[in-house]
């Protein structure tokens, strides 16, 4: 039983080599981001929006909002990804005034940030111990009206995965969690049940897609010989679509507080 979040202090260099600068890492952040510009127009009407990014890794999609001119604020669990972070901002943004955070979703509250337009919590939630109170919590960050992007991995996914690989006991086990230390996530989550959440918290599902419905699928070779605009191209005609989102490494939802 692990009881506590994931702190990735030891796996920033290899998250910064392996995913985040990997064609599976920009494949995830270009589907995200088209999905949010398609979902909220706000994001570019040219009125700065106050954005929190909790869980913000090593600050690529904090950049692109930046770029955009809204307000920030960055926080991660990792004291190396807010430093990284800080150094990529340093350097692509330096005269853009953002603030940053290093502790757990949990401790963060509205009395002390107050409440933000749009609140992104984007490959986190899989890794927390109690994903749904966590959930809860930080929704009370979001103002009245304001929206969620919540990204997280998909378990459904996951069970398909071990099946096409013959891994036929472990799909069958229910037992999916990842082990201490290992990259795969302590808490996959279904659409169903995420959804579930939203809908008893009276959030509006606005959008929902799924992230790598096609590219993890792929043979090996074949990913390697594709470009990666045309594999988001693709990418992004399936993410919508039943029953391609499911299938989806992640799911990314788009929802609204009522």
């Amino acid at each position: 039983m692990i009881h506590a979040d994931r702190n990735f202090d030891d796996l920033t260099e290899r998250f910064a080599r392996n995913i985040y600068g990997s064609a599976k890492g920009e494949v995830r952040l270009a589907i995200v981001w088209q999905h949010l510009l398609q979902t909220l127009p706000q994001l570019t009407a040219g009125k700065p929006l106050r954005i929190l990014d909790a869980g913000c890794g090593l600050g690529q999609m904090g950049l692109k909002l930046a770029e955009l001119g809204h307000e920030l604020v960055l926080s991660d669990l990792s004291e190396k990804m807010v430093d990284q972070t800080r150094t990529l901002f340093a350097e692509k943004l330096p005269d853009v005034a953002v603030e940053y955070i290093h502790g757990p979703v949990q401790e963060m509250s509205a009395e002390e940030l107050g409440q933000f337009d749009l609140v992104l919590f984007h490959a986190v939630l899989e890794w927390v111990a109690e994903p749904k109170e966590t959930l809860e919590h930080l929704l009370t960050l979001i103002r009245p009206g304001g929206d969620l992007s919540l990204m997280f991995y998909n378990r459904d996914a996951l069970i398909f995965r071990n099946l096409i690989r013959g891994n036929w006991r472990k799909a069958e086990s229910d037992n999916l969690q990842g082990e201490e230390g290992g990259l795969t996530p302590y808490n996959p989550l279904t659409l169903q049940e995420v959804e579930g959440w939203l809908d008893e918290w009276q959030f509006e599902l606005l959008s929902r897609a799924g992230v790598r419905v096609v590219y993890d699928f792929m043979d090996r070779k074949m990913r390697e010989a594709r470009p990666t605009e045309e594999v988001v191209r693709i990418e992004m005609k399936y993410a919508q679509q039943q029953p391609y989102l499911q299938m989806g490494r992640y799911l990314h939802l788009i929802a609204k507080r009522a």
